[in-house]
């Protein structure tokens, strides 16, 4: 089977190919005879050359491999599926689209929580093999938006460089970038996309932009990017110098109930408020057992990581700590599963502090314990990426706070889904009833009733104004995308 399409191939080519000589012909005629040539404004069939772009429909067996998302509880079936290799290619696949009058959606990694990077109409971008990687004079690294998070590290880390990203090991850094993108480094750091510097963006009419600076394209991209208004084809990202050890400090609790689970939340939340910039930590409810996880990658930090970390031992039934070991080595324990499976995952609120959660929790609390395969999962983030400067040059809303929470929940079999999907939703019901609507975008959830604000907040209005100027014909979009 042709990669182009063998069914409709032939058709295109006559309307593409051979129609276009004929009109051009006809006008040339028209001019001949003194009458005024009326340009022909119908969209052409591109020219889809193997080396930038193949395009594939359902019964092809790559179309097959490529159809298939981490998460296996959502699978979808496009009309097309058009795998890029190059910015050009990206560009034949949107002009494919035009003419073929197609909704557009973009893959990475596709790890969408809510399939944001497939349809089951339309065409999907594919730019998961675009992994180009160069390294700058500067230290900085321009990469393929196809590289996925082990890839990047492969890459950054032999060389003593790192990224503040995150630690899931197949996450596309396209759609981790654009969302927002945080992990182990960014409280000194900033998010992932306070480091791009510089973009290739391909827009809704085919148009490739080259932005840097103080770019307001590249300023929506921080934080607004995600399947919004354009294709982002390479990146350029600022990097720092690697840690020359990374350490673990782990304090496990079992056998909670709802009062204990409650007290430990607020005791963690009160102090993981006062850890250094170099660390990180993790509040993790998963049923009745907790596990609070800090790190850190600075030995000046070490004292109050550890006034920290023996206040929580304290109260728990079991502390460790980890040996200092090499960072490659160290995030490759983070890396988690790599293959698909059945998930449903979505933004649990950002909070300011314990106060803002302290009226709902116990019912949240109570649900998780209570159902196998439900997670509470809060972050620390803070530190700088509470960045006034940061701000101004990214359209992330939500830097003011600081615990970031996800809902986590897992199954084997697809007769599990229900029950736990019932409970998932118990427990978004309890927070948006508390008031709970600051929600981070690369955590989506497909119910979220003000997904909009809840993304983007005071941005909103801007991003409308780049979607506008990239997109105008809304081609862009997926369920929770920005519309015109």
């Amino acid at each position: 089977m042709s990669t182009y399409n063998r069914r409709d191939f032939s058709k295109l080519i006559v309307l593409g190919g051979i129609g276009y000589t004929i009109w051009s012909c006809a006008d040339d005629k028209k001019q001949q005879n003194g009458e005024t040539s009326v340009e022909d404004t119908t969209p052409k069939m591109p020219e889809l050359l193997p080396e930038n772009i193949k395009i594939y429909e359902k019964a092809d067996a790559e179309y097959q491999e490529l159809a298939i998302r981490f998460n296996k509880r959502i699978q979808q079936a496009p009309t097309f599926i058009a795998q890029c290799f190059t910015t050009e290619g990206v560009v034949a696949a949107m002009q494919f689209a035009i003419f073929k009058q197609l909704k557009v959606v973009v893959k990475s990694g596709g790890h969408s929580f809510e399939g944001f990077s497939s349809t089951n109409t339309g065409l999907v971008i594919d730019v998961s093999a675009m992994k180009n990687i160069q390294w700058n004079e500067d230290h900085s690294i321009t990469i393929g938006t196809g590289c996925i998070l082990k890839e990047l590290y492969d890459e950054l880390l032999p060389k003593q460089r790192i990224l503040p990203s995150g630690s899931c090991a197949t996450v596309g850094i396209g759609g981790l970038t654009l969302g927002g993108g945080y992990g182990f480094f960014s409280r000194k750091y900033g998010l992932t996309c306070d480091s791009l510097e510089a973009i290739t963006l391909v827009d809704g009419n085919g148009n490739i932009h080259e932005e840097t600076g103080k770019s307001a394209i590249l300023k929506a991209c921080k934080g607004g990017g995600n399947g919004n208004f354009g294709v982002i084809t390479k990146m350029r990202f600022r990097t720092y110098q690697a840690p020359k050890y990374f350490q673990a400090f782990r304090c496990k609790s079992y056998k909670l109930d709802t009062v204990r689970a409650k007290k430990l939340l607020k005791t963690w939340f009160e102090l993981a408020g006062n850890l250094p910039k170099s660390s990180f930590s993790a509040f993790v409810l998963n049923g009745k057992t907790l596990t609070i996880l800090i790190t850190n990658y600075d030995d000046r930090a070490v004292a109050d990581v550890l006034k920290v970390y023996t206040a929580l031992k304290k109260i728990s039934n079991k502390g460790t700590i980890g040996n200092k070991r090499a960072l490659p080595k160290a995030l490759k324990t983070f890396y988690g599963v790599q293959h698909p499976l059945y998930f449903k995952n979505a933004c649990a609120g950002l909070y300011k502090d314990f106060s803002e959660i302290e009226g709902c929790i116990d019912a949240v609390i109570e649900k998780v314990i209570t159902t196998r395969g439900l997670i509470y999962q809060v972050n620390t983030v803070g530190g700088n990426v509470n960045s006034e400067s940061l701000e101004k040059r990214s359209v992330f809303p939500h830097r003011s706070l600081p615990f970031w929470s996800e809902l986590q929940s897992y199954w084997e079999k697809p007769t599990q889904e229900a029950q736990l999907l019932t409970a998932f939703q118990e427990i978004q019901q309890r927070f948006y009833d508390h008031g709970i609507r600051a929600h981070y975008r690369n955590y989506p959830d497909i119910n979220f009733k003000d997904f909009e604000t809840s993304y983007y907040g005071k941005y909103l209005p801007e991003l409308q104004k780049i979607k506008q100027q990239l997109d105008p014909d809304n081609r862009i979009q997926h369920p929770q995308s920005i519309k015109v």
